[in-house]
């Protein structure tokens, strides 16, 4: 398949699916109708139990965000796939014509932080840049201005232009490493970036090992517990920079702005002529991305690749995406023989490498 993206406009869309096995999915044992429910299930049926809600965001804090800082995932397997991904695309941008401009872009629903610290292990191996949208030395600043950028090797002494390759990465839902930034009023005046976790402290001590109400109504039970988990909550919700499984999204108008803005550059990559974007691990769950794939199948010289991990996956994708079946320019890409096309598999299929069950 890496033929077809030569002198093309490339786009990657990634979700959850490329980052499983290291973080966990929003799947819960909280049961109810003989069904276990996720966490964005028990906020819309529960919506009125304010103490489960609160309950609710320690689990997704613990489960979710503590573990997208990779704080204890160093050498896995995923992280590994991470890599091979970035590198292949490195290696092909520095094989491309000289014509043709060398970037590619990544939209993600992620939280985590598998991206940064994967291109953290290729620097010194590769001459690239990598773009997440920040700029600083020691605080860093999101903005959107600081993505539209070239970058060139010039020689000591001037006497060429290189392009180097850039890899530009848009975190559509956010990051646990984006903080909001306060000023002396309380007012949100910016977004950082910060990779550590500040927040452990206010939760070491309420841990939630499952979310089955045998647990809930053991935590509950204490009054100091139920005030603390609403602090918790509203903690979380001013200082994280993420779009939460609750349908109020935007309590904070700035990340709203800023999650407009991506899907705006995606719908702009999307329009443009001789364009790929390939799908991995994306459910098309986010009924904003949905909504803008339809459209964006109207530019007749655009081609989407959508790798289903499961056969049975390409009718989720369908039914997500409000098509009875895929236009001309949506390609599915299904595993064969009732297999799955995992991370490695993506990999083999799309750079046309061999990789083997261990990531190497």
């Amino acid at each position: 398949m890496i033929e077809k993206l030569y002198g093309k406009n490339i786009n990657f869309l990634i979700g959850s699916g490329a980052s499983a096995g290291a973080i966990p999915t929003l799947a819960t044992e909280y049961e109810k109708d003989g069904k276990n429910l996720s966490i964005e299930e028990i906020l819309t049926v529960e919506k009125d139990n304010k103490n489960l809600r609160n309950l609710i965001y320690l689990y997704f804090y613990q489960k979710i965000i503590k573990t997208g800082f990779l704080e204890d995932i160093k050498d896995s397997i995923v992280m590994k796939n991470y890599e091979k991904f970035l590198e292949q695309l490195i290696k092909f941008m520095y094989r491309e014509n000289y014509q043709k401009e060398k970037r590619i872009n990544i939209f993600t629903t992620n939280y985590d932080l598998f991206f940064e610290k994967a291109i953290d292990n290729l620097i010194g191996k590769y001459e690239f840049y990598f773009n997440d949208g920040s700029a600083g030395n020691i605080t860093r600043r999101l903005s959107m201005k600081n993505y539209h950028k070239k970058v060139y090797h010039t020689g000591n002494f001037d006497n060429f232009n290189r392009e180097i390759p850039i890899i530009n990465l848009f975190k559509v839902h956010g990051s646990v490493s984006w903080k909001y930034e306060y000023n002396e009023k309380q007012k949100i005046v910016g977004i950082n970036v910060d990779y550590q976790d500040k927040e452990n402290k206010l939760t070491e001590d309420i841990l939630l090992k499952n979310l089955n109400k045998e647990e809930i109504k053991k935590i509950l039970q204490d009054p100091e517990n139920i005030s603390r988990l609403e602090n918790i909550r509203k903690n979380l919700r001013e200082k994280f920079v993420l779009i939460f499984p609750e349908k109020d999204k935007f309590e904070k108008t700035l990340f709203e702005e800023y999650y407009y803005q991506f899907l705006r550059q995606l719908s702009y990559e999307l329009e443009r002529k001789n364009t790929i974007l390939i799908a991995f691990g994306f459910s098309f769950a986010d009924e904003h991305i949905a909504e803008m794939i339809k459209r964006a199948c109207n530019n007749p010289t655009l081609q989407i690749f959508i790798f289903c991990y499961k056969e049975d996956n390409r009718e989720d994708v369908l039914k997500n995406l409000h098509l009875e079946k895929f236009p001309n320019n949506i390609i599915p890409i299904i595993p064969k023989d009732n297999g799955s096309i995992d991370f490695n598999t993506f990999l083999n299929k799309l750079f046309e490498i061999e990789s083997d069950k261990n990531g190497k």
